[in-house]
């Protein structure tokens, strides 16, 4: 039990240091961390998935506020574009999660997993146009932010990991794409907890500690240890060099995607 406690610990801090730090929810390492531990705890393995990803999105809810509150307050957020994506992805991410109960996940990880390495390939090498306009293409942010909100639902992340290359490739800077994510991700996080409590398997109701498909111990535990970290995380993305932050996010990019290749395929 001690050794269950700590893990969860340990999640947390690690989760509130990169979603600080990148912007992101930090789902990529979570939902993974959630399969290992449903498998341990015996779990149905045909509802281990919509759990993990649905405790995923339930702990986020948690870890963000404390990273967005300060990238805000380090005036890291473009507040006009938060306030053009904000409802739309909020609500593709609710209609996302139900309709999670219903898809075959294997197309959709290989699908995710292609996207993100290109994002990290278009990061790191800065494949992108000279003249760039982000503020003034609102059809475009409102359909990449119902977008996000069905991707992110299904596959239980904050966004973030794909929402900053899209940011950086339409010309903010670093520190300003991973503020502006950091607040998009609260939306989605919130959105996909809300979905998480509401929609669940049938076969997890007779479950113990679970409230819909977020496992109630894991969130409270990793969710509450990761606020400190997440504050930390922010402060020093701050005062991150802007090459070293897109280098280092494009490695997290890559390593995420190599993990939705290896649990697909191996």
């Amino acid at each position: 039990m001690f050794e269950f406690f700590l893990g969860l610990v340990f999640l947390g801090i690690l989760a509130g240091l990169l979603s600080g730090f990148f912007g992101i929810g930090s789902g990529v390492i979570l939902v993974p961390a959630y399969v290992f531990l449903f498998n341990l705890l015996d779990l149905p393995p045909e509802i281990i998935p919509i759990l993990a990803t649905g405790t995923s999105m339930t702990t986020m809810a948690i870890t963000i506020p404390m990273a967005a509150y300060i990238h805000f307050k380090n005036n890291n957020v473009e507040l006009e574009i938060v306030k053009k994506m904000f409802w739309m992805a909020f609500a593709m991410t609710l209609f996302g999660r139900y309709v999670a109960l219903f898809i075959e996940s294997s197309t959709l990880q290989i699908i995710i997993a292609v996207s993100l390495m290109l994002a990290a390939l278009q990061i790191a090498f800065d494949f992108s146009p000279k003249s760039k306009n982000l503020h003034k293409s609102s059809l475009e942010l409102i359909f990449v932010a119902g977008l996000l909100g069905l991707v992110t639902s299904f596959v239980g992340i904050g966004g973030g990991i794909l929402m900053v290359p899209y940011f950086l490739y339409k010309g903010l800077d670093p520190h300003k794409a991973i503020g502006t994510s950091s607040l998009m991700g609260f939306a989605l996080a919130v959105s996909g907890a809300l979905g998480a409590l509401l929609f669940a398997p049938i076969a997890s109701k007779d479950i113990e500690f679970f409230v819909g498909s977020a496992f109630v111990p894991a969130v409270m535990i990793t969710g509450l240890s990761s606020i400190y970290f997440a504050k930390l995380g922010a402060n020093l993305s701050a005062k991150t060099d802007s090459s070293y932050l897109k280098l280092a996010f494009s490695v997290l990019i890559m390593i995420a995607a190599s993990r939705v290749f290896y649990i697909t395929f191996v």
